[in-house]
């Protein structure tokens, strides 16, 4: 008798565990889609913002050559540019070996003879300063330059405030979006950063300072390659940003 009691007991605890796990478990479930059928809004926000750069980079090029019946050697040429940048104020520090050249470069000419070359990166701050370099290179007959690189000593904090334009933006469209049929915004759901890009390359292409005077040398560098009586308009850097913003809607 006492057995059967307490098999019987057994039994019904082990029913009401079954059926208590049941119910949790389909309760779960009906709390997990509910959380999924939230109403919800997205909306893309992005922001561009242009700056004009304060660091320009020039790649300058030295080769040795004739000059009449001597040989105008690379440590000579050197010197005269590092005396013509001291001349229009611009401080050696910023001149250094192009690390991608940081050795001389020896080539062969068709005589069979080594003519040797050394490759400088030259970093100023204005446009003005550039169109001064370039007419001291074509006083020391230069081999070659160009602007190779355009960035700003302020570039993080601008990518920052236009992340944050961007984000705003996507917020303000939602909100008046919802606005506009008679809901209210709830919490952010999901934020995507869809793109963050930095334009700061000068022109696809190579641009001999000598095919043109000091102004027009600048290529795809300017601004429709155009001046404003005696400013050159640097193309500027360009910085964009974009993101992706689901918000849940709520009922007022």
């Amino acid at each position: 008798m006492h057995t059967f009691k307490y098999a019987f007991f057994n039994l019904k605890h082990n029913t009401m565990k079954r059926s208590i796990l049941f119910l949790i478990l389909i309760f779960g479930i009906k709390i997990n889609a509910q959380e999924i059928k939230k109403p919800f809004i997205e909306a893309t926000g992005s922001s561009e913002t242009e700056i004009v750069p304060d660091e320009i980079y020039i790649t300058i090029t030295l080769q040795e050559r004739q000059d009449g019946k001597d040989k105008l050697t690379i440590e000579k040429q050197e010197d005269d540019l590092k005396q013509n940048l001291k001349e229009i104020g611009i401080d050696i520090v910023n001149l250094s070996l192009n690390t991608a050249n940081a050795d001389f470069r020896k080539i062969k000419s068709f005589k069979k003879d080594v003519v040797t070359s050394k490759s400088y990166i030259l970093k100023v701050g204005n446009a003005d300063m550039v169109t001064k370099v370039y007419e001291r290179l074509d006083k020391i007959n230069a081999h070659d330059a160009y602007i190779s690189k355009l960035n700003h000593s302020k570039i993080l904090e601008f990518t920052k405030e236009n992340r944050i334009k961007a984000i705003k933006a996507a917020k303000d469209k939602v909100e008046y979006l919802i606005a506009a049929v008679g809901n209210q915004l709830g919490g952010p759901i999901e934020i995507t950063e869809t793109s963050n890009s930095v334009e700061n390359n000068p022109y696809g292409n190579h641009y001999n300072y000598r095919t043109s005077n000091a102004v027009q040398s600048y290529g795809g560098s300017m601004e429709s390659s155009e001046s404003v009586g005696d400013e050159i308009s640097f193309k500027k850097i360009k910085i964009k940003a974009s993101f992706l913003v689901k918000y849940e809607i709520l009922n007022k």
